[in-house]
């Protein structure tokens, strides 16, 4: 916190106050060393974590806090993007945002369009490495001879778009700092001192923009834990630890090893997990010792979720914890969840699932930002494509040849006439609502543009007459209660809700929490439950196969369990199922490699 100027590494374990310290070197900085707030610029993942971020400042400075600029990396790049467009090639009118959903149907259109093969390709294991190729990770010289002409056209796409997805926020910035050394140069002044969180997770075009903007001042901390990488999928690489201290020499390393999170039989867990592959730094705590973590081995997924709702019971009966809200139930994919909610369900157990059940993977709130997208920008053809005949409108065959080839608003009465003089007047109505609410959009706030939009386009009267529309209009009224929190305008919020994370259908913080360990990563709760510690799950056998280093594919998945074991602070359960489904058979499971020499107290279910 009191480090000097210059670079400076802070290895930051987990429960070690990462964030504690991130907001106190800012603090020092302004209120010590009388430092501009506005020349500071932090950097986290994840929205969550910046706005804790934030809100630790502004206790700590007060109104200074809000003019430190706390932003994410994808928020950050943004914000160049949309400031520098013109010089981008992207014109002057307002961006299209594309989330995972809109990046997919532009590849898959991109990809038809050049014949590529999909079979041998699969366009759900495309899309991660085209990703990371895009943004600088390294990939086998085959793959980027395949990759190299389907980024081109992709990124040819979202320019006829007027469009950004993830990796061009990052990709973009760094394309105009390379042709425009000034715009470099002014971001460079502005920023003073640099900082960045979860530093173990950045992929190569992330690193680059830290070390451009720092370059000049050299004031860069960073923070991060090599123990605790999960993104490797996506270019995240701990090399660019050591790559740090070579490129700034003269930087300070600070380790932070003590926990303040977990128990001690907590602590001794996690690091004898990590010495299993030499990682030779280990955590210490001056907590209590609590209770050993207990092992579980279930006859199939089904005994292991009556377990683990059976012991949620159990735990909440005897007060052990006040609410379920202090549970959360880790999983390495997504469709363990659904046994899990069955046998939360069965016992009236509240429960949120973040994940493949959130709030914007359901197709009513992706209708309705869809509508907001247009209302925003009228040039989002993918906005378009996906609303025109919803609700119906009998545009259907209009509907078809925008999905094929998406266009903007400006092009659908021309489009529309080619149907019939009737599909031409529904078509103008339609885009008589959007350019009236687009005309209004600066004025009114995103609830009353949400609110206006469900009505006038009879998105809302539709759905109510739909069998299961009053469960999908109380996903309507979550989106609506996120929307009446909007700090800023339609625009700002629209990008807001595309970089942050997912939202539970159910925002109840006495619920059990079901959650991939990928979505449990900075969170923590007084119980946690590790389920489908098998071999082929964790470590899980398509990560193993797709790495092209077996030691380092195994290395990866040791973090994802260790990242998992240190979310718990009082009590670990770490669950194995005997036999698993498998499509239409049960398929025997051996447990996972992990849990050999691990202290914790065996419990084992009757075969």
């Amino acid at each position: 916190m009191l480090a000097g100027d210059g670079p400076l590494l802070i290895v930051a374990g987990p429960g070690s106050g990462k964030t504690t310290v991130l907001a106190a070197r800012i603090a020092h900085l302004v209120a010590a060393l009388q430092i501009p707030p506005s020349s500071l610029l932090a950097i986290t993942f994840a929205t969550k974590a910046m706005r804790e971020l934030r809100e630790r400042l502004g206790g700590l400075l007060g109104s200074s806090g809000r003019e430190v600029d706390v932003t994410t990396f994808h928020a950050f790049g943004l914000r160049i993007v949309r400031h520098w467009s013109e010089e981008l090639g992207l014109g002057p009118g307002p961006l299209a945002v594309f989330g995972e959903a809109d990046a997919l149907a532009a590849l898959r259109q991109v990809a038809d369009e050049l014949d590529f093969d999909l079979e041998r390709y699969p366009i759900a294991e495309l899309a991660p490495r085209l990703e990371r190729y895009r943004l600088g990770g390294n990939v086998p010289a085959i793959e980027e001879t395949v990759l190299r002409p389907l980024a081109e056209a992709y990124e040819g796409l979202l320019l006829r778009r007027t469009a950004v997805d993830f990796a061009a926020m990052l990709s973009l910035p760094l394309r105009l700092f390379a042709a425009r050394p000034e715009a470099l140069r002014l971001y460079q002044d502005s920023y003073r001192y640099v900082l960045s969180d979860e530093f173990q997770d950045v992929c190569a075009s992330q690193y680059a923009l830290l070390q451009q903007i720092a370059q000049r001042h050299r004031n860069l901390v960073v923070v991060g834990d090599p123990m605790q990488t999960l993104y490797g999928w996506r270019g995240a690489d701990v090399r660019f630890l050591q790559a740090f201290q070579q490129d700034f020499p003269e930087a300070q390393v600070i380790s932070l090893d003590e926990n303040f999170r977990s128990t001690g039989r907590i602590v001794e867990l996690a690091n004898a997990l990590g010495a299993q592959f030499g990682f030779r730094r280990s955590l210490h705590t001056d907590n209590s010792p609590g209770e050993p973590a207990r092992v579980y081995g279930a006859a199939d997924e089904q005994a292991e979720a009556g377990y683990v709702a059976g012991e949620i019971q159990r735990l909440a009966a005897q007060r052990i914890v006040d609410h379920p809200g202090e549970v959360a139930v880790l999983y390495r994919i997504n469709r363990q969840a659904y046994q899990l909610a069955l046998a939360l369900r069965e016992r009236g157990i509240p429960y949120r699932v973040r994940g493949g059940g959130d709030l914007f993977g359901r197709r009513e709130v992706r209708d309705a930002l869809a509508y907001l997208r247009l209302v925003y920008n009228p040039g989002d053809a993918s906005a378009l494509a996906r609303i025109v005949n919803v609700p119906p409108r009998r545009l259907g065959r209009l509907a078809e040849a925008l999905q094929a080839a998406p266009a903007p608003l400006s092009e659908l009465l021309t489009l529309a006439s080619g149907y019939g003089a009737a599909a031409a007047a529904r078509a103008s109505a339609l885009a008589g609502l959007i350019e009236d609410l687009h005309d209004q959009a600066s004025a009114l706030t995103p609830s009353q543009l949400l609110d206006l939009a469900l009505e006038q386009s009879g998105y809302q009267a539709w759905l109510s007459s739909q069998r299961d529309g009053a469960v999908r209009l109380t996903h309507l009224a979550t989106l609506r209660g996120l929307a009446q929190q909007a700090d800023g305008d339609l625009g700002a919020w629209l990008a807001e809700l595309q970089l942050g994370e997912d939202v539970p259908l159910s925002d109840d913080a006495e619920s059990v929490l079901l959650t991939t360990i990928h979505g449990a990563k900075g969170g923590e709760w007084r119980v946690v439950f590790v389920v489908g510690l098998e071999e082929g799950l964790l470590p899980h056998s398509r990560a193993m196969l797709e790495h092209p280093s077996a030691e380092a594919a195994l290395t990866a998945e040791l973090r994802v369990a260790y990242v998992a074991v240190t979310r718990a602070r009082e009590r670990l359960y770490l669950t194995y199922c005997r036999s698993r489904q498998r499509g239409d058979h049960n398929e025997p499971r051996r447990p996972s490699r992990f849990l050999r020499g691990l202290p914790v107290a065996q419990h084992n279910a009757a075969a």
